[in-house]
């Protein structure tokens, strides 16, 4: 039976056949009959298209000349459309216009097209409202019979959980999204295969716009060992792991050649194939345009603090999106060295908090942050126009944007413990060696086809039971502890990057004590640059999957953008200063060098200090929120308590901070009186639970 006519049975009770023709970008009216007549020939039956591809009309008017000629009905081809969120009335009436211009009376599947809305964030509040109101519309019209099956598209875990606590007993027949051996989806296909969803694949090619699928080492070896085109290993690759497909196709060959999938994979190809480097094409937030966005403001800025020919560095950066998409950069930072922990131990009481300890590109453009997040502060609460920020109900509220995390290298840590596989190398033919490894986590999160792996300088943590056996290969790593910085010699006492971003995953990047004042401020994306190490499974398993699979997550991609001083065979020695820029008024700029301002020596710390430095961020602190509580802001703020209060303490260095410089004092003694007045137990957690 050809590979055309398989189909699967969806929760509606209808059946959905396996393959399909995908029409995005496909247009011109004689071009789209042409198509749609090749793919009727080969036995092609199922058409996915949509509103926003221009095409539905041309579609409709292919059918109403083809279906005769093939002596089809229309219930013999099954048609998909979907709809973006919003106002009901808007979604019937785009229900009513593809229904018109496909000239049927009933669409067979209809999907919501994107989990977010036309015009709002991603991370609003008004999203999840909306999705409930899209969907319970569809279901509204299901039941009317126009809509036979109804689903989702670009839905995650986290989307389809909410979705099946609100959908009134009425599940997802399909979730469409993109899949293939670059972006397997795991965590999303064996979800929906648990709930009795579909799933279909979209982008299973790659995009038009890369050929890095077609052009994999390992697709094209098993293409050649198996004698067929690697775009059909690709196409096979989906089916034998039960998903729909809907390749595009536009050229006579390329039609043929994607229905013809009646061979097999081989189980031990199979694993090099769910074992390559994860990479998402398709619908990303502006992943190339953060990167390049970075790397420009870093060309424009001077080179002073910037490696020479033989140095490298990593570049960091914070990025903002407005409610209009567009993007500016806040701040970027260079890293370099942290300081060792004998240097910290060594370190008079006095002086604690004038220099950094952790000197890494990711923990300088987060601090530099900081000191953005407090201009935006004063502005608001000194009743000037913020980017960010706005009042109401005597508190400072976040405007509809949203904000992106930048570094041109993987950071250091859990999420630098990255596979390396053999399939360049090897004979594909043959199952792949299997390693030996007393903790499966590895093995059974890539499969077995791994015979190395990447190394992070990273040392766990001493209270950590679980250590690094030092084996060879896989076995040399332990994955899930948390990780103190990389060091030469003396260890450092700074929690690694992965570990860091973590924390602010979780926390918020804002920290402890910015929440007094301001809403929690998360990640929306975290995009890696080019030309480096880089696995998905990885960075999601570093930042969120190794402690709560639940708590939320950043959208995580690989940019194909490279950061030109970055560490390669040409640069070996590493930068031994930092360039911290942010985006305010007043000296925007400064450079690093040992923890200090560049120029300091030891008889003159104090002159130089950086503006980042935990001392001056304190008193940046205190300065702003003595204007937030002359305000009256505080009130409604300390009484209502809006956001979560953590439960655990670190971070001491705000009791020494308080009492180790006598400019403080005057400060000092309001932010005393203001712990007494609501409990001192309570806020001191608050407060000591993230670096400021």
């Amino acid at each position: 039976m050809s590979i055309a006519k398989n189909s699967v049975h969806l929760l509606s009770g209808y059946d959905m056949p396996l393959v399909g023709i995908g029409t995005y970008k496909v247009t011109g009216r004689e071009v789209i009959k042409r198509v749609i007549d090749e793919s009727f020939a080969v036995g092609l039956r199922l058409i996915d298209t949509a509103v926003v591809y221009r095409n539905e009309e041309d579609i409709g008017l292919a059918l109403k000349e083809l279906l005769p000629k093939y002596n089809l009905k229309r219930e013999d081809i099954f048609i998909t459309t979907p709809s973006d969120n919003g106002n009901p009335d808007k979604i019937r009436k785009s229900v009513e216009n593809s229904l018109k211009a496909l000239n049927t009376s009933y669409l067979d599947l209809y999907l919501i097209h994107w989990p977010g809305s036309s015009r709002i964030q991603e991370n609003s509040p008004h999203n999840p409202k909306h999705r409930d109101t899209t969907w319970a519309t569809l279901v509204e019209l299901q039941q009317k019979g126009l809509l036979r099956s109804i689903g989702v598209s670009n839905y995650t875990v986290g989307h389809l959980i909410h979705l099946l606590e609100h959908c009134s007993g009425v599940k997802p027949d399909v979730n469409q999204v993109e899949c293939h051996p670059h972006f397997r989806q795991d965590e999303v296909i064996q979800f929906c295969e648990r709930h009795g969803i579909r799933v279909q694949a979209y982008s299973s090619l790659g995009t038009s716009d890369s050929t890095n699928l077609l052009e994999d080492p390992v697709v094209k070896k098993i293409a050649s060992q198996l004698s067929v085109s690697p775009a059909r290993v690709l196409l096979k690759w989906a089916l034998q792991r039960g998903l729909g497909i809907i390749p595009k196709a536009i050229k006579s060959d390329h039609i043929k050649e994607n229905i013809k999938l009646d061979f097999e994979i081989p189980k031990h190809q199979m694993i090099y194939l769910l074992c390559l480097p994860q990479q998402k094409y398709a619908w990303n937030p502006d992943n190339d345009e953060i990167a390049k966005l970075c790397l420009d403001k870093y060309a424009s800025l001077k080179k002073t603090g910037k490696p020479s020919n033989c140095e490298w560095t990593v570049l960091s950066g914070i990025v903002l999106q407005n409610s209009s998409k567009e993007l500016c950069v806040l701040s970027l930072c260079t890293g370099t060295k942290c300081l060792s922990g004998v240097e910290l131990r060594s370190t008079k009481c006095n002086e604690r908090g004038n220099k950094l300890s952790d000197s890494h590109a990711e923990i300088l453009a987060r601090r530099a942050f900081l000191r953005y997040l407090y201009h935006q502060i004063e502005l608001v609460i000194s009743n000037k126009k913020s980017d960010i920020f706005y009042l109401e109900d005597n508190g400072i509220k976040l405007r509809n944007v949203s904000f992106h995390f930048f570094s041109s290298q993987t950071p250091c840590g859990d999420c630098s413990i990255i596979p390396k596989l053999t399939g360049e190398t090897e004979d594909l033919v043959s199952p792949p060696k299997k390693a030996r490894t007393e903790d499966e986590s590895l093995a059974s999160q890539f499969g077995q086809a791994i015979v190395d792996i990447y190394r992070t300088g990273a040392k766990c943590v001493d209270s950590d039971e679980r250590q690094d056996p030092h084996e060879k290969g896989i076995n040399y790593h332990t994955v899930g502890p948390l990780r103190t910085k990389p060091g030469r010699g003396d260890r450092t006492l700074s929690l690694s990057c992965s570990d860091k971003l973590a924390k602010w995953n979780v926390m918020g990047v804002q920290g402890a004590l910015l929440s007094l004042m301001i809403p929690t401020i998360k990640f929306e994306s975290i995009v890696i640059g080019g030309g480096c190490p880089y696995s998905l499974e990885s960075m999601q398993r570093g930042i969120f999957q190794r402690f709560e699979p639940n708590i939320g997550a950043p959208e995580i991609v690989q940019s194909q953008i490279s950061f030109e001083h970055r560490k390669n065979e040409s640069r070996t020695r590493p930068c031994p200063s930092s360039i911290v820029w942010c985006l305010v008024p007043e000296k925007p700029i400064e450079i690093a060098v040992n923890g200090l301002r560049q120029g300091a020596t030891k008889k003159k710390n104090k002159s130089f200090n950086l503006l980042i430095s935990r001392k001056e961020i304190f008193k940046t602190f205190l300065t702003i929120y003595d204007k937030f509580l002359k305000g009256q802001i505080y009130k409604t703020r300390l009484l209502k308590l809006e956001y979560p209060m953590p439960t655990h303490v670190s971070n001491t260095w705000f009791c020494s901070a308080l009492v180790s410089s006598s400019s403080l004092t005057f400060s000092s003694l309001k932010i005393l009186t203001l712990l007494a007045s609501v409990g001192l137990q309570l806020l001191l957690k608050h407060l000591f639970c993230l670096e400021p």
